[in-house]
Parts: C-alpha cells; structure tokens; sequence
C-alpha cells in the first residue's frame, strides 16, 4: 500500500476521537472500512499507532509523533490548497511592469497603491522602461504589462489609452519664437528640430512628424532624443527647438520657453499595453483597477475631453 491523503485525514479523525464509531461519523463512512485503512497505515509505517482495548483506543508512542507530523501534513495541504484557490481568483500571483517615468509620475501612483491594498499577496515587480522595450518585452513574454505612449494599434498587443495631453513648442530663452502669443507650426519649417528617438517612442516620432507634414513642412532634425528629459536638455542647450506634451513643464528650466500652438496637436501620454490573447487573472484583475482609476478624474485630460488643465 502506498499512504494516501486520506490515510492521513482518517488516522488525525481516529486520534482525536480516540473512538472508531465516532471518527467514522465525522468522516461520514462505515466503520469497517475505516479500521481496515487504518491497519493498511500501520502495516504501511510498519508500527502500532493505537492500542485497541476493551475500554476504548489510545494512541501509542510512535502515534503521538505520527499524529504531530500527521497534522503538518494536513495543513500544509489546507495551505496549498487555499494558494491555489487565490491563484486562480488573482489574489496570489506576480505581476511583471513596466512604465515610462511620466506613467511613474501620474498614472501608477493612483493603480498600485489601490491594487496592493486590494491583492496584498501578489508580488509586483516594476522598473522604468521606453516605450519600444516596453513592446518587445510583452511579446516575448518578459513583461505582463506596460505603461507607454501610444494610441495606435500594435501587432500582437491590446493597447488601452489612459492619459491624453497636447503638445506645446519649447525654444531656447530668448529664441523669436518665445513670445506671448501662440506660434503657428509653419514657423518650424527652417527650425533645427529636436526629435524623440523613433527608437524609444516610435509613437511620438510619427506623431510629430505627422503633424509637421499636415502643416505643409518638412522638419530639420538635428538630433533625435532618448527621453523627454533629454529633449528639454537639447532645448535648454540650444541644438534647436521640439514639440513636447505641455505635462512635461514639471521638468521644465530657466533656460527652457514654452510657446503654446495654434495647432491642437494631441496625443496619448499614457498607455496601458499588454499582451494580446488570454490574460492570467490576477493581471485582469489589475487591469479592471487600471480602468476604473483612468475613469475617474484626477487633473489629465483623458480620451474625449477637449480641455487641457493648467496642472498637466
């Protein structure tokens, strides 16, 4: 005989009721059947665990040991089973993340906190990422979800626009363009451009530059950048002058004008991205908290309102 689960559960019954008749009303089976598979235990470990008498039953030595690990076993199996039970409802599990730093700034610190709050038993292992990254990692299963800039659709990805922002020309201090009244995005045409890397945010590339060629011009890149941080750099530098979402003022410097656009050219900041096809359910679970915050209104312009408050 090999020992069994039920072994176990029928020798912890017997044990604590030091009684047969009673133990097998617990288990709710017949009384035979469950002396013949306590003797199959015995003859199993090769011990006597009870002393059967005419009074009643007793546990032998070797059955008070056997009845302390007996119990281990049979808690170990009611945690297993209950870690399980949260694994499949998505209240234990690891979710893998990504986001750009303007996401770390005004989408994650309103999704994490609640989700922890709400899944206290699912590890979240986040780090900075580009954009482009972001989409490799997802399809080779890296990452399970990605905060990014993106609005268009990406193959093999779910993309789910949270955050939307206009874009606004920045210039050097002192530049011609930096004046009180909106700049017409034709006067780019013999600017030094700075662009984002297509590399790091293809999607703010191609917006860019289908806004330069809406307008009739084409853009004199200089240097293409790796974050909008570095955008602003080059500006404040004087390597030229860029199209930037009006959000990034909070890392805005003295050496740096912003000239609103007569044009509105808007775009999506931030992006939930994931992986296209049946999703775990602790990361559904996520996302349902991810929808109900971008619902809400917490100062950022969101896909369909037309205005743009001061604080993005």
């Amino acid at each position: 005989m090999t020992m069994e689960l039920r072994h176990v559960r029928y020798f912890i019954a017997v044990a604590e009721e030091l009684n047969f008749g009673r133990a097998a009303a617990r288990l709710n089976i017949a009384q035979p059947p469950l002396s013949v598979q306590i003797r199959d235990l015995e003859r199993e470990l090769g011990v006597k665990l009870f002393e059967r008498t005419g009074k009643g039953v007793t546990l032998t030595q070797e059955g008070a040991v056997f009845l302390l690990e007996a119990r281990q076993i049979s808690d170990q199996v009611s945690r297993a089973r209950h870690a399980v039970n949260q694994a499949t409802a998505g209240e234990l599990g690891h979710l893998r993340m990504a986001g750009i730093p303007f996401a770390f700034m005004e989408v994650l610190p309103l999704v994490i906190p609640r989700f922890r709050e709400e899944n206290p038993h699912v590890l979240i292992d986040l780090r900075e990422a580009g954009t482009q990254e972001s989409f490799d990692s997802l399809r080779t299963g890296a990452m399970d979800i990605a905060f990014v800039r993106q609005s268009d659709p990406v193959a093999g990805l779910e993309v789910l626009p949270l955050l939307t922002g206009r874009f606004e020309l920045i210039v050097p201090r002192g530049h011609r363009l930096a004046r009180d009244r909106p700049a017409d995005i034709v006067e780019l045409a013999f600017e030094p451009l700075v662009m984002t890397s297509r590399q790091i945010s293809p999607y703010y590339y191609d917006r860019t530059l289908s806004a330069m060629s809406a307008a009739g011009i084409t853009p004199h890149a200089v240097v293409e950048a790796t974050s909008i941080q570095a955008q602003l750099g080059y500006v404040a530098s004087g390597m030229g002058v860029s199209l930037v979402p009006a959000s990034a003022k909070w890392m805005s410097s003295k050496y740096i004008e912003w000239v609103p656009l007569k044009q509105a050219i808007v775009a999506t900041e931030v992006a939930a991205v994931w992986a296209s096809g049946p999703i775990p359910q602790v990361l559904d679970n996520f996302l349902k908290v991810v929808r109900e915050e971008s619902a809400g209104d917490h100062g950022c312009v969101r896909p369909g309102r037309q205005e743009q408050p001061d604080s993005c």
